[in-house]
């Protein structure tokens, strides 16, 4: 088994298997966004056979390497198609492959890496016994094979609440299908909580890669005046939650969660099997995803630095390094 970055004459094959065995956050469609910052790297079995991939993005800053996730994307892989059957050969088979990322990470000429795993890696033995430091993130995941009744009724009572008063209040929920309402939305809860936005990614999703095959969009009036929005995109399994926003100005405890319902049954009508709140390790946020009930999910996170910056980040970032 071995590493290789993809060729352009494979990156076909690559996006098949992506779309097949990955999320679409491991797609060129959405990976084009971010130009040659991105280097698709295949996994070939030892017949010379692609059977799955990763994903790095890098960026140069004061003459450091960065390797980490795209803005917007909360996850690099790995995607693997297994053919065994056995539950210890494929057990067997994830741990060479990820013994296998672990080195060609080691290998790298970076200066500090941190990077998310598809949420289906639960082993990263391989990179603890690389000396990377494993941290754990958790999101809050909805099976949408669940009817919409049970999905309502699994929900906190705070959160129905909010959505009912929402409605007694007069508010409606359209869905969006101009983004810009989005994008307002999106600044101006980035300037209240004092946060930089990426705008150049944030615009390239929105008007750039967004279409209605890949993406929904819903937004909360209070009568001609959008308040609040949420903002998915979505492969052939899952919708993910990437984008929302509020008008504080305009705020209405039930108008954020109004717009989330709306979005989540959504996903449950183009006939999904998952609503990925892509979690929040901020604890009002966490509280709030956690409000619709959906399943506490880890995914993992690895990081390194070469030593002096580790040393550095550990004070600054202690809870990564």
């Amino acid at each position: 088994m071995k590493i290789l970055r993809i060729e352009d004459r494979e990156k076909t094959v690559f996006n098949e298997f992506a779309a097949s065995y990955g999320t679409i956050f491991n797609t060129s469609n959405w990976l084009d966004m971010f130009g040659d910052k991105v280097e698709l790297c295949g996994i070939y079995n030892n017949g010379g056979e692609l059977m799955g991939g990763f994903v790095t993005y890098k960026e140069k800053r004061y003459g450091l390497s960065f390797y980490r996730n795209p803005p917007y994307t909360p996850v690099l892989g790995p995607f693997l198609k297994v053919d065994a059957a056995n539950p210890v050969s494929i057990m067997d088979i994830w741990k060479e492959v990820l013994l296998e990322m672990s080195q060609f990470f080691e290998n790298l000429r970076f200066s500090v890496i941190s990077i998310s795993l598809n949420k289906n890696i639960i082993d990263t033995q391989p990179f603890i016994w690389k000396k990377f430091k494993v941290v754990p993130g958790y999101t809050y995941v909805i099976d949408l094979s669940m009817s919409a009744e049970t999905i309502w009724n699994g929900m906190s009572s705070e959160r129905r609440k909010n959505i009912k008063k929402g409605g007694k209040d007069g508010l409606v929920v359209r869905k969006v299908t101009d983004n810009t309402i989005i994008r307002e939305l999106v600044m101006k809860t980035y300037s209240r909580q004092d946060k930089e936005a990426n705008e150049r990614y944030l615009d390239k999703i929105l008007f750039g890669f967004a279409d209605s095959h890949n993406s929904f969009a819903y937004a909360t009036y209070d009568g001609s005046k959008a308040i609040a929005c949420v903002f998915c995109v979505y492969d052939t399994h899952t919708a993910y939650y990437i984008l929302g926003g509020y008008d504080f100005e305009n705020k209405h405890h039930g108008a954020g969660a109004m717009s989330m319902w709306e979005a989540i049954k959504n996903a449950q009508q183009l006939g999904l099997r998952d609503f990925d709140f892509e979690g929040s390790m901020v604890p009002q946020i966490e509280r709030y995803f956690r409000g619709f009930g959906g399943r506490l999910t880890p995914y993992f996170t690895i990081n390194k630095a070469l030593f002096p910056l580790e040393v550095i980040l550990k004070y600054f970032k202690r809870e990564l390094f």
